[in-house]
């Protein structure tokens, strides 16, 4: 009895400290690409740069306002599919106007040299 305890016992704890082992994993260590992303999304601006990064940020906003404003002007008292030309940043954008403009996306696609 004593010989089949032991043995019971032996067995239980020898599949006890095999499951621990098999359930406990390495932690991994964190790549450097994660470190440096973090550590640059956490970089907080001088009031200075903040400054001068919203003073860009309003000037890209008002230039994009002008440039919807000409796009909502350009099909003013036009009929609908009749076709519109459209010039923002020296290039022209040829379109057609429906229920709002819709430029043709061949030359809606930066292109390195401006058509005229």
């Amino acid at each position: 009895m004593n010989k089949t305890r032991l043995v019971m016992m032996t067995a239980l704890f020898g599949s006890a400290m095999g499951l621990a082992a098999c359930q406990s994993t390495t932690a991994q260590k964190p790549s450097i690409e994660a470190e440096q992303r973090h550590a640059h999304q956490k970089r907080e601006l001088t009031p200075e740069q903040h400054a001068e990064w919203q003073a860009k940020r309003e000037q890209m906003r008002a230039k994009h306002k002008a440039e919807r404003a000409k796009v909502e002007q350009a099909c003013q008292g036009k009929k609908i599919g009749e076709r519109v030309n459209v010039q923002l940043n020296n290039r022209v954008i040829e379109g057609t106007c429906e229920v709002r403009f819709t430029p043709d996306k061949s030359q809606f696609k930066r292109q390195s040299n401006a058509t005229t």
